[in-house]
């Protein structure tokens, strides 16, 4: 294991509870894993829960953008390593890789974060002292997070926040986002195709017992896509009409 405030390293091997029905790692199951080391890599540096409790504050994830250059199947060795970056208008950047044993990149995650004010819930433009946060961390790495506009998707499902969904807020768990949106695709798509990208907009929180309505639309190639593709807007609204999140899927 290697750590430093600017990077983490990590390995695990791939569960058969991760994966899906082809034996490839399931999106929902990467992003736990970058959940995972992103955790472990704040504790090492002494940013732990204790410390987001003594200065009232709390990361909640903005965008996330998940991109598969390879497979992730059961069994696999995977080394992961972290970085994050120092605040750019109150956004952190945190750029997650995976390698697997033979040296190559399989999977990569690009996230953006913003630090928030527990008691007022409004985003803290200054990082607080108790953080120690170096302000010269810069990965260069960066992913496209492009949604397109799209206003007709038709609502086909409902997904209720259960219990099972939520995490240590009472709020639907960052990667549970990923589970709904695919669960909610044509096999066409999830299961006889590898999925090649996901981007995630998170616009406001989906708290535990409400109804999300999903809305799905199968994207029309634009130009510079690969005809071949298959690109999906999945977006889910709560009770009150807010808009909880859009994303886009692409598969190979």
């Amino acid at each position: 294991m290697s750590v430093g405030f600017d990077h983490f390293e990590q390995s695990f091997i791939a569960g058969q509870y991760e994966c899906d029905r082809n034996g490839r790692m399931k999106a929902g199951a990467i992003m736990s894993q970058c959940q995972s080391i992103s955790t472990n890599h704040c504790n090492e540096v002494g940013l732990t829960i204790d410390v987001y409790r003594k200065t009232h504050s709390v990361f909640l994830l903005a965008k996330v953008s998940l991109e598969l250059y390879g497979d992730i199947r059961v069994g696999d060795r995977i080394r992961m390593l972290t970085q994050p970056s120092s605040p750019n208008r109150a956004v952190y950047d945190r750029y997650t890789q995976f390698w697997n044993e033979q040296g190559q990149e399989v999977a990569a995650q690009d996230s953006k974060w913003v630090l928030v004010d527990t008691d007022s819930r409004k985003i803290l433009r200054n990082t607080p002292e108790e953080f120690h946060f170096p302000m010269d961390l810069h990965t260069g790495l960066e992913q496209d997070f492009t949604i397109p506009k799209v206003k007709d998707a038709p609502v086909i499902a409902t997904e209720r926040v259960t219990y099972s969904r939520t995490d240590d807020n009472g709020h639907l768990n960052n990667t549970q986002y990923a589970d709904i949106i695919l669960d909610n695709l044509p096999f066409e798509a999830t299961v006889e195709r590898r999925m090649k990208k996901l981007v995630i907009n998170y616009h406001n929180e989906a708290k535990m017992g409400e109804n999300l309505s999903i809305a799905v639309k199968r994207l029309e190639p634009e130009e510079g896509d690969h005809p071949a593709e298959l690109r999906y807007y999945v977006s889910g609204r709560n009770e009150a009409d807010k808009i909880c999140f859009e994303s886009l899927v692409i598969f190979e």
